[in-house]
């Protein structure tokens, strides 16, 4: 296995461990909640082909997904969002820029990169609380839960960016 791989696998396990142990246990007044497993999507490198992005999307939203009590949320949006974000960080890139590069607010700065993670969590959002609700009939109450939701997580990014910064 190389050094890349094993760095992945544990990035994916610190991340998810996270996710489900303390971040899925913040419901800011019954509608923000706080995912930071986005966190490891946002970070794979720009050279992963995407069958890798979508398959290491879709595992980290089933174990969120298994041990939050939600059948097969997370890991639809997780995978939605890993198909789509090839598109959404190739708008924020110059062109030339290698393949080997891993977007971050040192690399892209702080406002594409806030940019680029709002993008990405509002999608994120979006489609799981349109599955959790199930319906469009209360427009308000998806608006304010797309809304603090993705606050809250933006929140937690930019901590966790600002504190891995090299």
């Amino acid at each position: 296995m190389t050094g890349a791989f094993l760095t992945r696998l544990r990035n994916f396990i610190l991340t998810a461990l996270a996710q489900v142990l303390i971040f899925s246990r913040i419901h800011l007044f019954g509608y923000a909640t706080a995912y930071i497993y986005i966190i490891f999507i946002l970070k794979l490198p720009r050279h992963a082909s995407r069958n890798e992005i979508m398959l290491w999307a879709f595992a980290m939203g089933l174990l969120v997904d298994i041990f939050g009590s939600t059948p097969g949320i997370h890991s639809a949006a997780a995978t939605l969002l890993a198909f789509l974000r090839p598109y959404i960080l190739e708008s924020f890139l110059q062109k030339g820029t290698p393949d080997d590069f891993t977007p971050s607010a040192a690399a892209i700065g702080w406002s594409k990169y806030l940019v680029y993670s709002s993008v990405s969590l509002l999608i994120l959002c979006t489609t799981i609380l349109l599955i959790e609700l199930f319906t469009v009939n209360h427009p308000l109450i998806l608006l304010v839960g797309v809304g603090s939701s993705t606050l809250l997580s933006m929140l937690f990014i930019v901590a966790t960016e600002f504190f891995n910064r090299k």
